[in-house]
């Protein structure tokens, strides 16, 4: 799910990579929220890639990728939780919504240039974040490596770990 540099910002935040954070049922809290991302179009530089974000009135981000002359690629539904990172420092939660159930991510934003991260379970540090805080690693084969989560608890705790180490790349820019 969107592997160590985060790929397109929340937006491809296509978490739903091979080897990620997961659960089967969403572990943030929709009550709660966070709005730090303005609509429009972001892109990362020298990137081709472009995904407009979209906050919908359920609080759902709506990311879509849109192609050259218009036309729209993948979409991804979004949710962040506001969390404190390793460091103190303001952060976000980030799940997306898959066919499986929700992969999660960590963000950031900084003088308007959002970052994102997605913790790899291949990775012996993301993994050993992950199991502990409570979460069972999973190999269903040599290309899925998952660490799954059970509790809101535990997914915040390694995802505010995880930051402390992670890459977060390139920033998105608001085009």
């Amino acid at each position: 799910m969107v592997m160590k540099a985060l790929t397109p910002l929340l937006i491809s935040a296509a978490l739903v990579l091979a080897a990620c954070y997961a659960s089967p049922g969403l572990l943030l809290d929709p009550g709660e929220a966070a709005h730090p991302i303005d609509d429009g179009v972001y892109q990362q530089d020298g990137d081709d890639a472009r995904y407009r974000v979209n906050q919908g009135s359920d609080g759902w981000y709506r990311i879509e990728q849109v192609e050259q002359g218009g036309l729209i690629g993948q979409s991804h539904r979004v949710l962040l939780n506001a969390m404190t990172l390793d460091g103190g420092r303001e952060g976000f939660a980030v799940a997306e919504q898959t066919d499986e159930g929700y992969a999660y991510a960590v963000a950031y934003l900084d003088h308007g240039r959002v970052y994102l991260a997605t913790p790899d379970c291949v990775d012996p540090l993301d993994r050993n974040d992950a199991v502990d805080h409570g979460a069972r690693a999973e190999d269903d084969d040599p290309m899925t490596h998952i660490c799954k989560f059970r509790t809101r608890g535990a997914v915040l705790a390694a995802l505010a770990a995880y930051a402390g180490h992670a890459s977060f790349g390139a920033p998105f820019l608001r085009k």
